[in-house]
């Protein structure tokens, strides 16, 4: 193959090794970025319930969170410094390779020297020109044996600057991966963070398993408060059934409208806007043992975000406020219907929607309560289509 070929080559897999070195790169730190923000964000919920009179399962949950998270932090750090050695190490090969063109290029160069000045140039090169036959051929042999010198001369620097060019590039990577071996020193502090937060835990572990019963009574409270509220749901999604019955085309089927709405809500799954702005899920859809307290089985058919205080409560889809009511002992509930889907707001306070309005996505329609003992700010929230459940955290976008 062609010499020159071969170096264009060489230049065109760099430039895409490069290219996608640096976007996988790019995503791993925009990965780590937000994992980040999500640990201090922990961090600020912990500190808002600083002073309390006593400790609760959702301080352990925004602690397991927290954890679960630097754990993440640490693996995003240690993919990121190998991305970039792996591509140094891509580098340094295809380095190599424009080293030996440049060299094979100086071997040219030098040959053509050799053969050309001693065995033509020195002895034959003006009798070569003067044996022309003519002006024209004279000027065209002239043009022949400098357009060849300088040819091979300016192939010999545009090698030369692939290697400087490339050479700072591999100095950059290598300046890059002392930055992220600095950042994995670091994680040795990130574990000695996650030891006295393990530490922490267990503390409040130990405490709390003193008031066992207590906590059982807790989850026992939160469990009879959503029947309660899973039977108004029922109540509601009964009345919206005969509503649709008794349609003037006596159709049970969605209008036009509401059909659109629910198809766009489902379209948007694993996409759709968290029901407040900022928060950690400390308590997951489903049946299952407390990670903490193996004895402790905890069912939550909705999910519990905790967030910080003052925070507003958001639709999380564009529909109509089915109800708002209040469970006497506890705080606001609204019920938003998205066609044939239903969302579940509860523990809000403040609430400044009422039933048969509309509402677009990410509209507010209150704020989340705050227990001034506990000073835990704690959403409750469900997502319903038609007479059955599903788990929030599925349809909810990652943050």
């Amino acid at each position: 193959m062609n010499k020159l070929i071969r170096i264009g080559i060489v230049c065109f897999l760099i430039s895409g090794i490069e290219s996608y070195a640096q976007t996988g790169i790019d995503k791993v730190k925009k990965v780590k970025e937000s994992t980040f923000k999500e640990i201090e964000y922990a961090n600020k919920l912990l500190e808002e319930t600083k002073g309390k009179t006593k400790q609760s399962l959702i301080e352990i949950d925004v602690i397991n969170e927290k954890l679960k998270k630097r754990h993440q932090f640490i693996v995003n750090l240690a993919t990121e410094t190998s991305m970039v050695e792996g591509s140094i190490g891509e580098y340094e090969v295809e380095i190599a390779n424009i080293e030996a063109q440049v060299v094979s290029l100086k071997s040219l160069y030098a040959g053509m020297i050799i053969q050309g000045y001693k065995k033509r140039w020195n002895n034959y090169f003006i009798f070569y020109l003067l044996a022309a036959e003519n002006a024209n051929q004279f000027y065209k042999r002239f043009r022949f044996f400098k357009t060849y010198s300088g040819y091979i001369k300016a192939q010999k620097k545009k090698a030369e600057s692939l290697k400087s060019i490339y050479g700072e590039k591999i100095n950059e990577l290598e300046k890059r991966k002392r930055e992220k071996e600095g950042l994995l020193k670091s994680t040795k502090r990130e574990f000695a963070v996650i030891q006295d937060e393990g530490n922490k835990k267990r503390r409040l572990v130990n405490e709390l398993k003193g008031r066992q019963a207590e906590i059982e009574g807790q989850i026992k409270e939160k469990e009879r408060l959503a029947r309660r509220l899973d039977n108004e749901m029922e109540k509601i999604l009964l009345a919206e059934r005969k509503k649709l019955a008794k349609g003037t085309s006596g159709s049970k089927s969605l209008t036009p409208v509401d059909q659109v709405i629910s198809t766009d809500f489902e379209k948007n799954k694993g996409r759709l806007p968290w029901p407040t702005p900022h928060g950690v899920v400390t308590g997951r859809y489903g049946e299952h043992q407390h990670p903490d307290f193996k004895s402790v089985k905890v069912r939550n058919d909705g999910i519990y975000i905790s967030t910080v205080q003052g925070e507003i409560v958001r639709a999380i889809f564009k529909g109509i406020v089915s109800k708002v009511f209040s469970i006497p002992g506890q705080n606001y509930t609204v019920i938003i219907r998205h066609g044939n889907y239903f969302t579940l707001y509860h523990n809000l306070i403040h609430v400044n929607v009422k039933a048969g309005q509309t509402v677009e996505m990410k509209e507010p329609i209150g704020k989340v309560f705050t227990d001034s003992e506990s000073k835990e700010t704690t959403l409750y929230f469900q997502v319903w289509r038609d007479m059955e459940r599903s788990d929030p955290e599925t349809w909810l976008a990652v943050q």
